[in-house]
């Protein structure tokens, strides 16, 4: 049974980060080709903002979720450590 859905999510996002800033930094470094591209590429998918208007009060709801090869990479690999710091 999960005993801390908050921390999963936290390792989980912060996870996410660090890949896509390595996934940023790979595709600085890396000639152009095939490779590059693999690295560049994201996927995007979400809701983009859609603002409403009240006079008095203006509301924006949105949001975008973009990954990368090297964020679903960070995802896992901090979903494995995640189960095995909390595996007893």
């Amino acid at each position: 049974m999960l005993k801390n859905p908050i921390m999963l999510i936290v390792v989980i996002v912060v996870g996410a980060l660090l890949g896509s800033f390595l996934g940023e930094f790979i595709s600085i470094i890396l000639p152009s080709g095939a490779i590059k591209d693999l690295f560049v590429k994201d996927l995007s998918a979400g809701l983009m903002p859609a603002t409403f208007d009240l006079r008095i009060v203006q509301i924006t709801f949105g949001c975008v979720l973009q990954l990368n090869v090297m964020s679903l990479v960070g995802i896992i690999l901090s979903a494995f450590i995640f189960r095995k710091m909390y595996d007893k």
